[in-house]
């Protein structure tokens, strides 16, 4: 009895409790989180970010059983499109208008599952994840490479990413100068997301 209540305790100081016999990780997303996206052109290449997260988003991630992957219950990041700094203020505005920021200020990052558990102890743990990703209202599920390093600080830093084509969401990619200048249809998405466990919970 008094070995489970101290167990329980040490669960609640990381922000995890068992919920229907799963353990719960609750992650809240903080300040520092950003997005970039990495292109080319015909001319040079491009990198296109949002430096700052200003949501209020947390992350619930429940642990599967043996041979069962973890699932987020809770898995969606919002953040602003219209934020979108590239440099330059014309291919700032570009961007933006090639993506519909206005329209859809939102870009939302949605886990689904992890392929197995993080531990949170390990200097870096890599592994695959299942993400849905909404850009200009179109939504598109994918595998990508992620990983979870734990810092002293107590904080954790998610990472991933990978390539996409601008038509997987619909887009047209711009040009310039009388289609002189034209963007190559790849780009690289990579999100960092700073996370804290919630002790409150």
């Amino acid at each position: 009895m008094i070995k489970a209540l101290v167990i329980s305790v040490s669960l609640l100081s990381l922000g995890m409790r068992v919920h229907d016999g799963f353990l719960v990780h609750r992650l809240i997303v903080l300040p520092e989180s950003k997005l970039i996206i990495n292109g080319k052109t015909n001319v040079n290449s491009f990198r296109c970010a949002i430096p700052k997260y200003i949501g209020k988003d947390t992350l619930v991630l429940q642990e599967g059983g043996q041979n069962i992957r973890p699932v987020f219950v809770k898995g969606a990041v919002s953040l602003d499109a219209t934020s979108f700094d590239c440099g330059m203020a014309m291919m700032t505005t570009d961007f933006r208008k090639t993506i519909n920021s206005k329209t859809y200020p939102n870009i939302v990052i949605d886990f689904i599952s992890f392929e197995r558990n993080p531990s949170y102890k390990k200097p870096k743990e890599v592994f695959r994840g299942i993400v849905k990703i909404s850009i200009s209202g179109v939504t598109k599920v994918f595998e990508m490479d992620c990983a979870i390093e734990p810092k002293p600080s107590g904080l954790i830093h998610l990472t991933g990413g990978r390539d996409f084509l601008f038509s997987d969401f619909n887009l047209e990619t711009p040009t310039r100068m009388m289609g002189l200048v034209k963007v190559d249809q790849t780009l690289n998405v990579s999100f960092h997301l700073v996370l804290k466990l919630d002790d409150d919970y």
